[in-house]
């Protein structure tokens, strides 16, 4: 998805909680829901104060902690009575525009305004379809920046990599475009072309990546035999689907009658809260923490195992890379902190904040950061990411799993060498 989040669904609240860790992210796509309704009670008065300004009535001074509001309700009388082109404003644009700011204004590159047609597009995306070039994007400290590649896109076949910076697209000047405003630019029609201006840490100058948009289908899993009661699965998202594609193939699991796992991890940005869960019921004991929510203000919420547990006895190993963030990282956590599972590769992304997301009049729509994750140690995944137990570097492009040869893959190979001499119980040098 051309930029990617977390979802967590609470039933009757009728809130559905955008869990960013994606914040899965592929261009073009943005995984989470929405609810019907709002929580916000100041909705009913805007109308009235809106229509007092537009008759160029200034309503009472408000004052927030020193801010005063005047300066907003000044501006825009201004506006009204100064601007050249008075007579052609769009009173329902510069609300808009002035919601935008207000939530730029935070600093926080997760949380943003969205309009109605950006509201639309995005749940049009929610189907896990849509032509692009497969890369889930965030800003970092003003810059576009790429938490993964999506495995068999136009992205990876590239080489693009986790923690590219794309300076341009196209003609258009990347810094300081928020995810959002470049996911409507990569996107288009199939067959279409789109460049982008990459910058990669080691290169003396940036390089220009031309891609064909195609059609994006996003799977959730795969798995395979890689030798005898040897499973390799490897988790691509964590869509609303996962669980039940998951549970489909434990039967077949089972009757290979497997002795080690590994988990790949690698390139997955991410995606629902509850997949998360879902997954991590399958490989903890009922009552094992899997993930921690912190509010703030001494507000902490405790996810725990459900069961069944089916593979909470099997030694695994876990793969992850510069391109495994928010949901991948809440898995990798939770099994290294409870289960003592290795972790092999690179250093995980990162990306460990929770976003609501809430619907607003006219089918506008906000994203608000309003948690991080820990791990049930209590590590914060935010911007810290996991530290791989044995590091290995590997310049290998991941494509989809039947493309894994397992004699180049040389994470992959250290995973087996680590399930095979170690059996997952001790510390392994790299």
């Amino acid at each position: 998805m051309e930029d990617n989040n977390e979802i967590h669904k609470k039933g009757d609240v009728k809130k559905i909680w955008l869990e960013i860790l994606l914040i899965f992210l592929f261009f073009g796509s943005f995984i989470f829901g929405f609810i019907n309704g709002s929580r916000w009670g100041y909705k009913a008065s805007l109308p009235s104060y809106f229509d007092k300004i537009i008759h160029k009535e200034k309503p009472a001074t408000l004052s927030l902690q020193g801010a005063n509001m005047q300066v907003f309700w000044d501006t825009w009388q201004i506006i009204l009575e100064k601007y050249i082109d008075r007579d052609k404003l769009n009173f329902q644009s510069m609300i808009e525009g002035a919601s935008s700011g207000l939530v730029q204004s935070l600093g926080d590159p997760y949380s943003e305004f969205y309009n109605a047609e950006l509201t639309q597009e995005l749940n049009e995306e929610l189907s896990g379809e849509f032509c692009g070039v497969g890369i889930e994007i965030e800003r970092r400290d003003g810059v576009l920046t790429i938490v993964s590649p999506l495995s068999g896109t136009p992205a990876s076949r590239a080489g693009l990599k986790p923690n590219d910076q794309i300076l341009k697209i196209g003609e258009t000047d990347a810094i300081n475009m928020t995810p959002t405003q470049a996911a409507k630019l990569i996107k288009g029609e199939a067959g279409t072309v789109v460049t982008l201006l990459i910058y990669r840490d080691g290169w003396d100058e940036p390089q220009l990546f031309t891609l064909v948009r195609e059609k994006i289908t996003i799977p959730s899993m795969a798995w395979k035999n890689l030798d005898d009661h040897l499973v390799y699965i490897r988790f691509y998202t964590f869509s609303e689907s996962l669980a039940s594609d998951f549970e489909k193939v434990v039967p077949a699991i089972l009757q290979t009658e497997p002795q080690k796992m590994i988990i790949d991890l690698r390139n997955n940005p991410g995606g629902y809260l509850t997949a998360a869960l879902d997954i991590g019921n399958w490989f903890l004991n009922t009552g094992d923490i899997i993930v921690k929510e912190d509010y703030g203000h001494n507000n902490i919420v405790v996810h725990r195992a459900k069961g069944p547990g089916t593979f909470k006895n099997i030694p695994l190993v876990i793969l992850i890379n510069e391109g495994s963030a928010s949901a991948s990282e809440i898995l990798a956590g939770a099994l290294r902190d409870i289960r003592n599972v290795k972790l092999v590769g690179t250093k995980s992304f990162g990306k460990g904040s929770v976003q609501e997301w809430v619907p607003l009049e006219n089918n506008n729509s906000v994203k608000i950061t309003v948690a991080r994750w820990l791990t049930p140690n209590g590590l914060q995944i935010e911007k810290n990411g996991l530290k791989p137990d044995v590091e290995v570097l590997d310049d290998l492009n991941i494509g989809t799993y039947q493309e894994i040869d397992v004699n180049k893959d040389k994470q992959l190979l250290k995973a087996l060498e680590v399930l095979n001499n170690n059996n997952n119980n001790e510390d392994i040098a790299s």
